[in-house]
């Protein structure tokens, strides 16, 4: 297997984000054959990247023991304020009700281009406004559209009316529904502690946005 990389795992991921040959599903594998949901969609980039995490589903619930076992460190925010403080580029976020009612999984990014609407819930038609995200969750969600006929971009290939993609961070809309407190939710970060190679993120934010928009021909 490669060497892990973080840069590659981010990298992977926006660029699904832009194919739209996949789309969000819960009823097939969840591991981008071709639906993804939250947690297959960070297990497979993360195995792409060269980590040592399954190529097969691992959900939420049990994502933070593979998650450790691949070399990321665990951090428990103990306040909204506190998340806001200590988060990082590259940070798996993940929030589980531990009743088994719920639970999600997304990456955080910094200055990468995205959908730069706030997502403030369930939308009917995702705006298509595009540009750069200082501050971007990366994930597969089911909060795009629940109508593909009011899709900017409807899959084709997997019927999805729901999506894989980048958008602006809304730090409220963020853990709507857990809490930081209660003894029911689990929230953490999972945190590769080498970082990113390149200290200049913003430089490679630039390359990579050249690179994905030709690849993609994302306008």
């Amino acid at each position: 297997m490669a060497r892990p990389s973080l840069q590659k795992f981010v990298d992977r991921a926006q660029e699904y984000c832009w194919d739209e040959s996949h789309g969000y599903s819960q009823s097939q594998d969840g591991m981008g054959h071709p639906g993804f949901d939250c947690s297959g969609f960070i297990g497979r980039c993360l195995y792409e990247a060269g980590f040592n995490y399954p190529s097969t589903h691992v959900g939420t619930m049990y994502m933070k023991t593979r998650l450790q076992t691949a070399g990321f460190n665990i951090l428990y925010p103990t306040s909204l304020s506190n998340a806001m403080s200590s988060i990082k580029p590259g940070d798996i976020v993940v929030m589980n009700h531990l009743d088994w009612t719920g639970g999600h999984a997304f990456i955080y990014m910094e200055n990468v281009y995205g959908y730069t609407t706030t997502l403030s819930g369930y939308s009917t038609n995702y705006p298509n406004t595009k540009g750069n995200c200082s501050k971007a969750r990366i994930e597969a969600a089911d909060v795009r559209s629940w109508n593909v006929s009011l899709r900017d971009d409807p899959n084709p290939n997997t019927g999805a009316c729901t999506e894989v993609f980048v958008h602006n961070f809304d730090w409220n809309y963020c853990f709507s529904g857990y809490s930081f407190t209660s003894s029911n939710d689990e929230i953490y970060f999972a945190r590769w502690p080498k970082g990113f190679k390149d200290d200049d993120l913003l430089l490679w934010k630039r390359i990579r946005d050249i690179q994905f928009k030709r690849k993609f021909n994302v306008v």
